[in-house]
């Protein structure tokens, strides 16, 4: 019962769960943090959302770089391939 009570008595606030969220997903969280995340998670629909959002974009981001020597999809504007390349030049110097 005092496990109840310690988890309950120091529920997370949504800012303290974006605040852990990378190591949540890296599982650099101690056992009762992590509980307290996840307990978060049930009982809070917004952060939940977030969450699954965020593991989301993760997961599409490592997509685009499965084959990093294939060429772009689409047409790209000349305009931005050429501010792109002149900002590419200019950070270099």
């Amino acid at each position: 019962m005092k496990y109840i009570a310690k988890i309950m008595h120091a529920n997370l606030t949504c800012r303290q769960v974006e605040e852990f969220l990378m190591d949540y997903l890296e599982r650099r969280l101690g056992f009762w943090k992590t509980l307290q995340f996840r307990l978060h998670l049930l009982m809070c629909p917004d952060c939940s959302k977030y969450f699954q959002e965020y593991k989301n974009t993760i997961a599409l981001g490592k997509t685009v770089f499965e084959n990093p020597d294939d060429e772009a999809a689409g047409n790209v504007p000349d305009e931005l391939l050429e501010a792109i390349i002149r900002a590419t030049k200019s950070n270099k110097k």
